[in-house]
Parts: C-alpha cells; structure tokens; sequence
C-alpha cells in the first residue's frame, strides 16, 4: 500500500524546487555551504572549483532551470486528472462490461472499452513516463559528473579555467543529481503501485458485481 500518493510527492517536490531556485540567486552559499553537499564531495572526492565571480556561477542558471522544472510539474499535476478519477467512474463503467466473460484479469480488462481504460489511467501514463525520463537524465548527469572527478580539477582550480560542462562537475551539482534521481526512483515506484492498486481495485469490482 502507498503511504504517500505521488501526487503529494510531486507536489511537495516542485515547491522544494521553487526555494533551492530561490537559494540559489538570493544567497547560494546556503546549498554551497551546506553539511549534505560537504559530506557528499568528501565521500566520494569530488571536488569543488571556487568561484571567483557570479558571472561565471552556473547556480543562477540552475535556478532558473529548476524554476521551469517546477513549475512544469505544477501545471502537468493540475492539468492531468488524479486517479479519483477512476473511482469516480466505476459506475459508469460497470453496465459497460460483458458479464459473459471469465473474471480473469486480463478478460475483465478486455471487457472495457480501450479508450475509457485509457483515459482513466492517463495520470500514471504521464508521470511514470516522466519519472523514468528524469531519473535517466539525473542519473547520467551523476555519473558524468563522478566518472569526471579525478580529471584535474580540484578545489584549488579557479572557475575561469573551467568552461562548458566543466563547470557543473562539482559537489553542488552532483548531490542535487544524486537526491534527484533517488527522488524519481521513488516517484516511479510509488507511481506503478498506485496504478497496480487502482487497477486491482476495479478488477475486484467487476468480480463483485457478477
């Protein structure tokens, strides 16, 4: 059983994201500083470029990237319809099934139109599809940064002789990647057993109600 809806968790999620974004322009020393970031650059020794000037900072353009990133997720959770949905449609649905048919899960399934099944579950399409994306993203920007961290950079390297992608390996970056891919690993998990339940919950339905 899901303790905490992923609706909840993508919520609580998108507004965390919106005060690190926040953090990151007003005073980034407070994420840079922080005991979690420390601890994280120390056990796996990766290492942190000083950075002379904001100019050259790439924490203002995370933030508006985590900005955007939340406030997508806002307005896909506000503009897919929750999995009440689905209970809320279980009186429509159950004249509609073919009472002829074994209650096997796959048949009873079968029994509702395609499109409605659809419909119905385009919640959990979305956000499993999204997880997983941003988990993979996450992921590979974890590794590019930890694969990299031994490649001459180290805490005594200025910024200004960094450029391009070379400027997110640091510890800031690679713990934000690392809780974000655990973050969206849970989202997935949480998103497929919810969908798992909601679905086992409608073939039981139909099993009571022949």
């Amino acid at each position: 059983m899901v303790l905490v809806s992923s609706k909840t968790l993508i919520q609580v999620h998108a507004v965390l994201l919106l005060v690190i974004a926040g953090y990151l322009i007003k005073n980034p020393e407070m994420i840079v500083d922080s005991d979690m970031v420390f601890m994280m650059g120390e056990a796996l020794k990766i290492d942190f470029p000083s950075i002379s000037s904001p100019q050259q900072s790439p924490f203002t353009f995370c933030a508006v990237l985590l900005f955007v990133e939340s406030l997508i997720d806002l307005v896909l959770l506000s503009n897919i319809p929750f999995h009440e949905a689905l209970d809320e449609a279980l009186p429509y649905i159950r004249p509609l099934r073919n009472g002829n048919l074994p209650a096997e899960d796959l048949q009873v399934l079968h029994n509702l139109p395609e499109y409605i099944t659809k419909s119905l579950t385009v919640y959990w399409a979305v956000w499993i599809a999204v997880a997983g994306c941003k988990f993979a993203v996450y992921a590979g920007l974890a590794f590019f940064i930890y694969q990299g961290r031994m490649d001459g950079v180290s805490a005594y390297t200025s910024a200004a002789a960094l450029g391009g992608l070379d400027l997110l390996r640091n510890r800031v970056v690679f713990t934000f990647a690392f809780l974000e891919m655990m973050f969206w690993f849970w989202a997935f998990s949480t998103l497929r057993q919810e969908r798992q339940e909601r679905l086992t919950k409608l073939l039981e339905d139909t099993r009571n109600m022949e």
